[in-house]
């Protein structure tokens, strides 16, 4: 990101996330639940930010899915389509939306807590697009295993000294 876009990107982000996204905003209504607490804001943001962190603010790049009455957050394309197509093949729900994202999470001096927006970019709806992504996210994940397995064995193996 050129510096000129990371110093105004840094500006917007380093007010608080109620005051540059929140309820007073066209874009938002309410909060938005997550697992570890709620989004002040979720807004589309074409062009996301890039991630970054500094002693008042980070913002993390990954994926986001959309589960009709809360989001999950990824830190990769991966395993966020990983968790889609297997969400997809489950009872829970029929169609389970992906997004690229960032998280952007900032302490609020006025409401003495951290507060965060999920900003969404592009949409990945192409189920070969998912599909590519899970196939990475199985595979990365079968490689670990794997050198996992291998470490176990060669330790074992070894004589003890």
């Amino acid at each position: 990101m050129p510096p000129s876009t990371t110093s105004s990107v840094l500006e917007e982000i380093e007010t608080s996330i109620c005051r540059q996204y929140g309820t007073h905003s066209p874009h938002t209504a309410d909060t938005h639940p997550t697992a570890d607490g709620e989004y002040t804001a979720v807004v589309d943001q074409p062009a996301l930010p890039g991630a970054m962190e500094t002693t008042r603010s980070r913002v993390c790049r990954g994926a986001a899915v959309d589960l009709s009455d809360r989001w999950a957050f990824f830190d990769d394309l991966a395993p966020a389509a990983a968790f889609v197509r297997a969400g997809r093949m489950s009872n829970m729900m029929s169609s389970w939306d992906l997004f690229e994202a960032a998280e952007v999470r900032v302490f609020c001096a006025r409401h003495h807590r951290e507060e965060a927006a999920l900003l969404l970019g592009r949409q990945v709806y192409e189920r070969s697009e998912i599909d590519a992504h899970a196939a990475r996210f199985a595979a990365t994940t079968s490689a670990r295993t794997h050198a996992a397995a291998w470490l176990g064995t060669l330790l074992r193996s070894s004589p003890a000294r």
